[in-house]
Parts: C-alpha cells; sequence; structure tokens
C-alpha cells in the first residue's frame, strides 16, 4: 500500500488512502470553501489526462482495465473495509464527482509504470491464450476436413458404382457396419496320424530234420613211381547259416593244419596204382525258415527278386539277384551247397547232381540272414529242409607230394 498527499495554494491538505494499484480511495474534506479551487485542480487534472489520453491512444482504456483486474486478483482476500469503501467510492464515481475523476486520473499517472507492467504480463497471457485457441481452431478445421474428404470419399464411391443416389452419412455408417465380416474360425489342426504298430521281424522256423553229411576226397596214383609227402587240403563245410546247424563229428586223418574252414591232412605215401580217400562226417540240422514280417529292405529286396526269379542257370541267377541289391546298399551273399530238386526233405543217398547256388540278405531290422532262392522262387522262406549249407565262397582241394602221379575226386552224402 502506498499513499500521497497534494497541496493547494491556501495550505488544504488533501489526504489519499488506498492501494497504489487501482483500488479504492479515501477522501477527506477539510473545509467548504476550496470548492472553487478543487474545481480548478480538477479542470487542470482533466486537461492534463486528456493530453495523456491523446499521447496514449487507445490503449488508455487497457491499461485502466488491466490495472483494475490485476488490482482484483491481487487483493481479493483485503478486509471488507476495503471493499466497502471501494463501493462508496464508485458510487461517487458514477455520480459524476469532479473531485474524484481528478484523484482518480492523478492515481492513475502515479501508478502509469505499475500498470504498464502487469499489461503486459496480461498482454503475454492474452497471446498464449489466442495461441492455443488459434491451435484449436487449426485442429477442429484439420479434423472438419478430413471428415468432408470422407464424406466426399463415400460419395464418390457410391455415385461410381452407377446412378443410384448417394447414401447419407447415417446410412453409410450402417453399411460399413454391415460390410465388416466375421473372421474366419481358425480350421481346426487335423489330429496327427498315429504311428503304424509294426510287428517285429523274426524267424519262424519249422521242425529240424538231422542228417549225416559225409564228405569223402579219394587220391590215386597212377604212375609208377610211389608219390611221398603227399599233403591235402580239403574245405569243409561251414557252420555260418542261420537255418541249418553244422558240426565235424569225426575224420580218418590227422589235420595237420587248418585255415578257416579248409583244413590240410598228411597222406603220407601213395604206392603205384593205390587210393587213398579222406572221409569227414559231419551233424547237421537242417530246418525250414521263414520271415513274418517286412522291412523297407526286404521290399526292395523283394522287388529285386521279381525281376530275376525263374528259370536259368542258380549261379547267374543268384550273382545278377546279389549284385543289383548290392548297389541299393543291402548285403547280400552267395551260398553255395546242395537242394533236392523235388520239394521236400533231403533224402539218404548220393547228391550227385544236386549242387547248388542260391542267395542270402541281410537286414538289420531281423539282426540277420533270410534265404532268397531265385530258381526255386522262395523269397524270404525256405518251407522244405530241402537245402545244405557247404559254404560261401567257391574253394578247390589243393594236393602236394613228391613222386608218383596223383588225381582226386570228390563226393558227398547223405546218410
Amino acid at each position: 500500500m502506498s499513499y500521497g498527499s497534494l497541496a493547494t495554494e491556501t495550505g488544504t491538505t488533501f489526504h489519499f488512502v488506498g492501494p497504489s494499484e487501482g483500488g479504492t480511495f479515501l477522501m477527506k474534506k477539510h473545509s467548504g470553501w476550496i470548492k472553487s479551487g478543487s474545481i480548478c485542480l480538477a479542470v487542470l487534472v482533466v486537461m492534463m489526462g486528456a493530453g495523456f489520453y491523446l499521447f496514449s491512444g487507445d490503449t488508455e482504456a487497457s491499461f485502466v482495465s488491466s490495472k483494475v483486474e490485476a488490482a482484483f486478483n491481487e487483493q481479493n482476500n483485503e478486509s471488507e473495509e476495503v471493499e466497502g469503501n471501494g463501493e462508496d467510492q464508485e458510487s461517487k464515481d458514477q455520480s459524476g464527482s469532479v473531485e474524484e475523476e481528478s484523484v482518480e486520473s492523478t492515481q492513475e499517472a502515479v501508478t502509469e509504470e505499475e500498470v504498464v507492467e502487469d499489461n503486459n504480463e496480461l498482454s503475454e497471457k492474452d497471446d498464449q491464450a489466442k495461441e492455443n485457441d488459434d491451435r484449436k481452431d487449426e485442429s477442429e478445421n484439420e479434423d472438419a476436413g478430413h471428415e468432408q474428404a470422407n464424406d466426399e470419399q463415400t460419395v464418390s464411391q457410391a455415385t461410381a458404382s452407377g446412378d443410384e443416389k448417394p447414401e447419407s452419412d447415417s446410412e453409410t455408417k450402417i453399411v460399413e457396419e454391415s460390410v465388416q465380416t466375421e473372421p474366419e474360425p481358425e480350421p481346426e489342426p487335423e489330429p496327427e496320424p498315429e504311428p503304424e504298430v509294426t510287428e517285429a521281424v523274426t524267424y519262424s522256423w519249422g521242425a529240424t530234420s538231422n542228417y549225416t553229411f559225409r564228405m569223402e576226397v579219394a587220391l590215386t596214383n597212377n604212375g609208377g613211381d610211389t608219390a611221398n609227402d603227399v599233403m591235402v587240403s580239403v574245405p569243409l563245410l561251414e557252420n555260418r547259416s542261420p537255418y541249418q546247424t553244422t558240426s565235424l563229428r569225426s575224420v580218418n586223418y590227422s589235420q595237420v593244419s587248418s585255415s578257416g574252414r579248409v583244413s590240410t591232412f598228411n597222406l603220407g605215401s601213395i604206392a603205384p596204382g593205390e587210393t587213398k580217400t579222406i572221409v569227414a562226417d559231419f551233424d547237421i540240422g537242417v530246418r525250414p525258415v521263414s520271415i513274418n514280417s517286412s522291412t523297407d529292405t526286404i521290399e526292395k529286396a523283394r522287388q529285386v527278386f521279381h525281376k530275376y526269379a525263374g528259370s536259368g542257370n542258380c549261379r547267374d541267377l543268384a550273382r545278377a539277384f546279389i549284385s543289383e541289391v548290392r548297389s541299393m546298399g543291402i548285403e547280400a551273399r552267395e551260398v553255395i551247397g546242395f537242394a533236392r530238386a523235388e520239394r521236400g526233405a533231403m533224402t539218404t543217398g548220393s547228391l550227385q547232381g544236386t549242387r547248388h547256388s542260391w542267395a542270402e540278405v541281410y537286414d538289420e531290422d531281423l539282426g540277420g540272414w533270410f534265404p532268397v532262392d531265385l530258381t526255386f522262387q522262395y523269397f524270404g522262406e525256405l518251407p522244405h529242409p530241402s537245402h545244405i549249407v557247404e559254404s560261401y565262397s567257391d574253394q578247390s582241394i589243393s594236393v602236394n607230394y613228391n613222386g608218383g602221379n596223383l588225381s582226386a575226386s570228390w563226393s558227398n552224402a547223405v546218410h
């Protein structure tokens, strides 16, 4: 709060009580005779105010308004007495008192700098509010432009289809909602196929037939001199077949050495015209066999089997079959032995003319070899105990001696 005083020529004093920001003022008059002097002073002040008004232009009204608003905001918590005095002062202002106008003009001149500062603050606030309003108007105009563009697009789409009348906004919304299709339900996942349960590949066996297999190797000295240090190497029966058991029962000469299935015998000396025979008896058991399931290996071998099975030389058929399945990565081997031409069990007697070749294929799932006879057209089976395995490779009889002239013969029989 600031207070001021004004002195006249006669010494009469007027006291002005009130806030400097343009609030209310209290004026006390000490004598009535100075009215004329006050009027003159008021005229002078009015003239000064008019000059200030002409100098400040149209901004004077805004300064006064800003002054009143700033004073009101800062003094809203003033006492009731000051507010009441302000109301009295306003009523006096409305009555057109010359003294009050002069005081007010004087006070406005005194507080001009403060009013300018407050007006600048309010101007900045007004500019900021105006800028916010401009932004809001621009946003609304932009939204309206988008809506108008959408409406124009909707109308153009409706008219492009023909001469139909464009739909209204409400109808367009309804159409758009109806056009929306519900998402297609996701297809239910197909159940995974259950793995096929395949029976394990195994052998199926028939009843075993037991035979005595005899092998005889005869050496004759056809010369006039004695043959000395006669050594004979003979390939014996192999014991590697899954469907035949083989064991050497006896041999009439002592074995000097053996390598694999080949045994060497010492026959000593053979005189001219003399014959010595090596006799080896084997106990064998032959049983029918078949496989009870199938695998990829078996099916591939079956296809090759159908290609070669039939009439022809047994060895040629077997070797052609073996060569092709080996090219497919399947293990196969040739079997050399004996087989009855009649489909049935082996009978006793000489095996002359029954020498035979067939094949065997190895299957990993089976864990063993199974027979394939191209001549008899047996695939994966030997339905009769009719095949006797001798070996899985051809080996010849070897004879070493000194002097004389030896010849050899070889025979096999079932007893």
